[in-house]
């Protein structure tokens, strides 16, 4: 089972977020905490798999961090900013943040980015141009966990490569690359040369507009990528306001 912790002041923005992810597939749980509940002993009955903290303001952030790692103790943690993320942002954070974004974003980015670090991805989205580079890590989060059906079948990969607009050996290396390989691997297992793995890989960069692996993963899953993850239903259509009020 999959534990999902939304940390939000706002009680409909809360609200709206919990009602999103609730949907995200039948083996997900979510539940709604402002940040009194965050004054709380150490439980591991609490134990979340992913904590969504929203951050009200970057003076806090370190403490509202600190304070959700010792309520829900998560494997991973995605902050949620007031405004545009920026590189200043994402310096100093905790190994435990795995994502960074903007509350006013689509729903749909929000579910992108919350199945990429549920995969084990890095989702810092940004505006493109001085983004660092991101490493990939993995987690023991099983794909079924995630998808929530252990008998669905892959996406076939030529329909997730035409949408991406990758070629069918562009798209083999994407796949490879969201599993956490380096490309030392990705040429292994594809049985070509490194040198060769690494012009794939630019191609790959270059076709989805961006500029590493994290945000690779990011921009194929935002456009309803599995990349060779089971299928699941089809994710909740509702939109909510990131504004609060």
């Amino acid at each position: 089972m999959t534990k999902i912790v939304v940390i939000e002041r706002n009680v409909f923005f809360r609200a709206g977020i919990v009602q999103l992810l609730s949907g995200l597939t039948p083996e997900v749980t979510v539940s709604g905490h402002a940040y009194s509940d965050l004054d709380v002993e150490p439980d591991k009955t609490r134990q979340a798999t992913l904590v969504l903290l929203s951050v009200s303001s970057p003076e806090r952030r370190d403490s509202l961090i600190a304070a959700s790692n010792r309520a829900y103790s998560p494997k991973s943690m995605i902050l949620m900013s007031e405004g545009e993320p920026t590189t200043d942002s994402m310096q100093g954070l905790p190994a435990v943040v795995a994502g960074l974004i903007n509350k006013q974003s689509a729903p749909e980015v929000f579910l992108a980015c919350v199945r990429v670090v549920l995969a084990g991805g890095l989702c810092f989205p940004q505006r493109m141009g001085d983004a660092p580079e991101i490493p990939h890590r993995s987690t023991n989060i099983p794909d079924t966990e995630i998808s929530g059906k252990s008998e669905s079948k892959p996406v076939p990969a030529g329909t997730e490569a035409a949408m991406l607009g990758l070629t069918p050996r562009q798209y083999e290396v994407l796949v490879l690359l969201a599993r956490g390989n380096p490309i030392k691997a990705v040429a292994r297992n594809l049985n070509i040369s490194v040198a060769t793995a690494k012009v794939h890989t630019d191609s790959v960069y270059q076709r989805l507009g961006v500029h590493n692996r994290g945000e690779a993963i990011y921009a194929a899953s935002a456009r309803g990528a599995r990349l060779g993850r089971a299928t699941s239903d089809p994710a909740p259509t509702a939109h909510f306001d990131g504004r609060e009020g």
